[in-house]
């Protein structure tokens, strides 16, 4: 599937569109082969600024994640333990506020996982510019930089079974690695609602526009 065309950058809707991003950032696919990822028009600042961000969110989704499978396992190898190695702030930001908590699982057991802090700026801005960048994808417009967008972290596996979701459309890139869905209101092209999923483990609501126009996530 091609991008639509634009002159101007889709991500800051101002400056001209001198390269191509993309969205969700390429360091999100360590390890998938043939991810055909998505491209937009982007600006050099935009796409060029963003890395530190990218590799920042990536080490916190893999923590998180885990090596649970050969993809999984690639992503934390050829991405995410190089980068907190490299990056020493990040590191120490990470043991800082890690600790083990105890859970309970789905089944019953107990268990014991790692909880962490991750930097709600830093979120805010990969996912935004991926929204951003996608809902051009998809709707050939630019979303304007005036319209809030607003991200939340989830902390499961959302409700997927209700009837809002269920009229979303599907989008599968990275061989599975992301799963994303989305709906534009059509009466208000500037809502709309994204929910990406991550190896199967990872979960980000964005809306953009007035919230209260949109559906609830569970």
């Amino acid at each position: 599937m091609q991008p639509p065309k634009s002159s101007t950058c889709v991500i800051c809707g101002s400056r001209p569109a001198e390269t191509v991003d993309h969205v969700p950032p390429k360091g999100f696919f360590k390890g998938v082969v043939n991810a055909q990822l998505r491209t937009v028009p982007a600006c050099r600042e935009c796409n060029n600024g963003a890395s530190s961000d990218d590799e920042d969110v990536r080490f916190f989704v893999s923590v998180q994640i885990g090596k649970q499978n050969p993809v999984s396992k690639q992503l934390w190898e050829a991405g995410a333990h190089k980068t907190i190695l490299r990056k020493t702030k990040l590191r120490e930001a990470f043991v800082a506020t890690a600790g083990e908590v105890a859970i309970v699982e789905s089944d019953g057991t107990h268990t014991t996982k790692i909880a962490f802090r991750v930097p709600v700026s830093t979120y805010q801005r990969v996912f935004e510019r991926t929204t951003r960048g996608l809902y051009f994808f998809h709707t050939g417009r630019i979303l304007p930089a005036t319209v809030p967008v607003s991200v939340t972290m989830l902390a499961g596996t959302p409700n997927m079974d209700t009837n809002e979701i269920r009229l979303l459309n599907v989008e599968i890139i990275g061989d599975g690695a992301c799963v994303y869905r989305y709906g534009v209101i059509p009466e208000d092209v500037d809502c709309s609602v994204w929910i990406y999923e991550f190896h199967h483990a990872h979960w980000a609501l964005v809306t953009t526009g007035e919230s209260n126009k949109l559906g609830t996530v569970e």
